[in-house]
């Protein structure tokens, strides 16, 4: 199963796909063609994930480092692959890194994973900046210990991931169901004032495949 943690620095990318959901399993097909993640060097992980509106895929994809990135790039099959892909489908990649991470205390061990044995409701919130200083200021926020939810039922865990080009802060959460984030949703304090300006995008998603590599 894929970790999610500060300490690994993995270089992460974000890749929203807006489709529709005729086309939802097309794009998870796809993935799984490319293979296990051995196959590609510098891969450790790739995450797909079906939104509940059936219009996004989302896919959270772990690099070892930039270097690997870069390094799939001119892959043929990777290119025919892809235009493929943006005959059904619009693409947006963020490119960031896991800058904090909370998990349930209650729960035990502190380690947020991914995985398709897991049956939980995941929320990816997508806040874009206009500047490096305004994201500067969503993440001082977005960063601190929150210890309400420690006490919130059905939360799981939550990780927050900073865009390279100061133009978004994207978190990944894990929840029980989406009973319980509803519910946690409507019990909100009002929206940060550091989220003034900033367009916030919000997915609600299923797992829907995993892939990781045995060795990093």
């Amino acid at each position: 199963m894929t970790r999610i943690s500060v300490k690994d620095q993995y270089y992460t990318l974000v890749n929203i796909f807006e489709t529709s959901p005729e086309h939802q399993n097309r794009l998870i097909e796809i993935w799984q063609s490319l293979g296990p993640a051995d196959e590609r060097g510098g891969l450790v992980s790739v995450n797909a994930h079906l939104s509940h509106d059936g219009n996004s895929v989302i896919s959270y994809i772990q690099w070892r480092d930039k270097a690997a990135w870069e390094g799939i790039l001119s892959d043929p099959g990777r290119q025919e692959r892809f235009k493929e892909v943006l005959t059904f489908a619009t693409f947006d990649s963020i490119h960031c890194e896991v800058v904090h991470t909370q998990r349930n205390p209650q729960l035990g061990d502190s380690t947020i994973e991914i995985s398709e044995q897991q049956d939980v409701f995941t929320v990816v919130e997508v806040a874009r900046t206009r500047s490096k200083f305004q994201q500067d200021e969503l993440l001082a926020v977005v960063t601190q210990p929150n210890l309400v939810l420690d006490t919130t039922p059905g939360y799981i865990s939550h990780s927050v991931h900073r865009d390279f080009e100061g133009e978004a802060v994207v978190s990944y959460s894990q929840w029980e169901s989406q009973e319980a984030y509803d519910a946690f949703r409507a019990d909100r304090d009002a929206r940060p004032a550091a989220l003034d300006g900033v367009d916030l995008r919000e997915y609600t998603l299923r797992i829907a495949y995993v892939t990781e590599a045995t060795t990093v």
